[in-house]
């Protein structure tokens, strides 16, 4: 939306295209002024399983198989990760996130008029998960009048923020929560030294608002890349989904397949890919105050930022704690980094991949 502001008797009323009048935010006096409607993160987030897992624990269950872990482990970054304990899943896991965001950033629920579920391990296909979570919580999101899930894989939360902004823009939505779930553990093979040792479970909330200034901020860019060279190479279920019901198939075929694959032109991708929004803003790497890369492979990212010419101080690798959380990661990177990321003026790049794959890129200014 942008609103025009015409000056009068009360220092220039703000009218939107409707000749409806506007609050107006400490600005009187300012005459001939333009207002953009910005989408703004209003608070995140997360939640982090209680089972605590290290990295000895696993390389004792992997050694045990005669398989080690140990190497890729460390080449990963991982110290530890999180699964989740019986009883819990990819909805209440979201629920404790949306706790989590709500109180830490005094959110009124009753405010939410849009909620999108994103995660590639959803609890449920009928009703759609972010369906149930606004059943779940009744009134409180009695208000909830757009809700569908997204699954865009690891890039699936910075997708979802990037749909719901432009849905926000387009379609007079104030308030709206976007919730990301990973629930991995139940399906890998526990014999796989890639998933099981290195992935991890988490749910993460984002809260965007909108809101009218004369400065553009808020969400300022996304692209996208898509190449599916390796889309076979990941799969789940391994069997697809009319197999799943069959008792004749084995379990495990039930379960992810994830086949070894090259990530060397990573690096240089995600560099083109961020340079492009780059250039379309008319900024450089170094006007970037902040860097959020998927935390999937520190090697990988640190070899990003030095083909952007970025120093380290820049960029905060989280994927160590948590492990690698999928969608989520970007969040739970954002949400424990928030009281140095989320001052006023400063400029993000958040990026992360999916399998298959397909990049993201995203610029965002506080």
């Amino acid at each position: 939306m942008m609103v025009i502001c015409l000056s009068g008797k009360e220092g220039g009323q703000r009218l939107d295209t409707k000749g409806k009048r506007l609050r107006q935010p400490g600005l009187s006096g300012r005459t001939g002024c333009t207002y953009m409607r910005n989408i703004l993160i209003q608070g995140t987030g997360i939640y982090i399983p209680h089972n605590k897992v290290y990295n000895e624990e696993l390389n004792e269950h992997f050694a045990k198989r005669g398989v080690d872990a140990s190497h890729l482990m460390e080449h990963l970054g991982r110290r530890k990760r999180y699964f989740i304990s019986e009883g819990e899943n990819a909805i209440s896991m979201c629920q404790n996130a949306i706790e989590d965001c709500i109180k830490k950033s005094n959110i009124d629920m009753e405010e939410i008029e849009m909620l999108v579920f994103c995660s590639d391990t959803p609890e449920y296909l009928l009703p759609s998960n972010a369906l149930k979570l606004t059943g779940l919580y009744g009134d409180k999101l009695k208000n909830v009048n757009v809700a569908f899930d997204l699954n865009s894989n690891c890039t699936s939360m910075l997708m979802g923020m990037s749909v719901a902004s432009q849905y926000m823009q387009g379609m007079g939505i104030s308030h709206a929560m976007v919730v990301g779930s990973f629930c991995i553990s139940p399906v890998v093979l526990w014999g796989d030294p890639v998933t099981y040792a290195n992935f991890a479970d988490a749910a993460a909330c984002v809260v965007l608002s909108a809101e009218e200034t004369e400065e553009k901020r808020g969400f300022l860019d996304t692209r996208v890349y898509v190449n599916a060279v390796t889309h076979h190479y990941v799969t789940y279920p391994k069997c697809g989904m009319s197999q799943v019901p069959l008792k004749k198939v084995e379990p495990n075929e039930k379960r992810l397949e994830w086949k070894p694959f090259t990530m060397s032109n990573l690096p240089e991708n995600m560099a083109e890919l961020i340079g492009t929004v780059l250039e379309r803003n008319e900024l450089t790497a170094e006007e970037i105050d902040y860097f959020i890369f998927s935390q999937l492979n520190d090697a990988c990212n640190m070899d990003t930022l030095k083909i952007l010419g970025v120093p380290e101080t820049k960029y905060h690798f989280v994927g160590g704690e948590y492990g690698y959380t999928g969608n989520t990661c970007p969040i739970l990177c954002l949400n424990r980094m928030w009281d140095l990321y989320a001052k006023k003026g400063n400029k993000l790049i958040l990026s992360t991949m999916g399998a298959g794959y397909s990049l993201i890129v995203q610029l965002y200014e506080f």
